[in-house]
């Protein structure tokens, strides 16, 4: 292993590590570092029972569109598109992040795993927690006094479009967010809505409510100038509606008045109101066909969510995972008695070796 040159200079013996190194170390070692493995493996496996139990809820969507259109996201993309067509599914998981959403969920009313009712989830979310130990302590040395808010809660700004909240409904509002999550699937253009919660009834519950909020979203963002063009028609009907039935009463009454005319006036007059209320009746049936071929539009733009996968109620917890538990733990056991072998038993033999 060492080698001299004739200049008179030796230089120290190279480490080489052979094959055979190898195989003679773990043949040295193997039940160590197996027994490492499986102890680590098994606290882990342990730990996982102190962590805390949840359950997902999910439920899966298609958006379609009616008959009368190739589908969904054939128009959705189509720049050509009138009104508002141009929301994609990418931005789906954003509708569900929005403050507006967070505001809807704490509205809906929620029901626990229990039976225990509550009339919002706002009411659920306040409702006071037991505080830990960890919690006790820190409040007990906890000196600091609550800062005051910009602008007191006596601030009103309406009709400015801003909109103002405190801390705690920020909090509410965040944590309300963070119930439900969204994702798109590319590939077959799937909306995947869940919820990973300790109960499995108010997961499931969530979830529909965000079905619905999304439904209903997608649905007023696509017909939203159709339901405008609508109701100026239905304000203008009603319009020659009333008009209609005035003509009609000023000719019915003239008739009444004049049932033997010998004039020339007075038959002049009673065909001047009969082309009042012919106009009118000819304005009221064309405004109440554009009015019915406007709903016919409005319908036909409605998007149609096909529901693939219905909301259930999680009866399996979805974590902790007590085997990635037990396989990580492990493979932190198999290392910790690797780095033990290496930097203390082996270099303690060479410590050995060289005295």
């Amino acid at each position: 292993m060492s080698q001299k040159i004739e200049t008179g200079e030796q230089y120290e013996p190279a480490f080489e590590i052979h094959l055979t190194d190898v195989i003679a170390f773990f043949r040295k070692y193997i039940l160590f570092i197996a027994i490492a493995g499986a102890v680590a493996a098994v606290l882990g496996y342990l730990l996982s029972y102190t962590q805390t139990k949840k359950y997902t809820a999910k439920t899966v969507l298609l958006p379609e569109y009616s008959s009368s259109r190739s589908s969904f996201f054939s128009l959705a993309v189509n720049n050509n598109a009138d009104g508002p067509g141009n929301l994609t599914p990418d931005l789906y998981p954003t509708v569900l992040e929005s403050t507006s959403f967070g505001e809807y969920l704490l509205k809906q009313p929620v029901v626990t795993q229990s039976g225990q009712k509550y009339p919002t989830l706002k009411e659920y979310l306040s409702k006071p927690a037991p505080l830990s130990l960890l919690a006790r302590i820190r409040s007990f040395f906890s000196f600091s006094k609550p800062t005051n808010e910009p602008g007191g809660p006596k601030l009103d700004l309406k009709g400015s479009g801003v909109s103002y909240y405190s801390r705690e409904e920020n909090g509410l509002i965040s944590g309300a967010k963070g119930m439900v999550s969204a994702s798109i699937e590319q590939k077959n253009n799937l909306i995947s809505i869940e919820s990973e919660l300790t109960d499995p009834v108010l997961a499931a519950i969530l979830v529909e409510d965000a079905k619905t909020y999304l439904v209903d979203y997608v649905e007023d963002v696509r017909t939203a100038k159709l339901n405008q063009q609508l109701d100026f028609l239905t304000n203008r009907t009603e319009e020659a509606k009333k008009r209609l039935k005035n003509a009609e009463y000023a000719l019915q009454s003239y008739r009444d008045k004049n049932r033997n005319p010998f004039l020339n006036v007075a038959r002049i007059e009673e065909q001047r109101l009969q082309a009042e209320y012919t106009l009118a009746q000819s304005i009221y049936s064309d405004l109440v066909f554009k009015q019915e071929q406007m709903r016919i539009k409005v319908k036909e733009e409605k998007p149609v969510f096909k529901v693939l996968e219905t909301t259930k109620v999680p009866l399996n917890t979805s974590s902790p995972r007590r085997l990635i538990f037990a396989i990580i733990f492990g493979g932190l056991g198999v290392f910790a008695a690797l780095l033990y072998i290496a930097i203390i038993r082996e270099k303690f033999h060479l410590i050995l070796m060289k005295d």
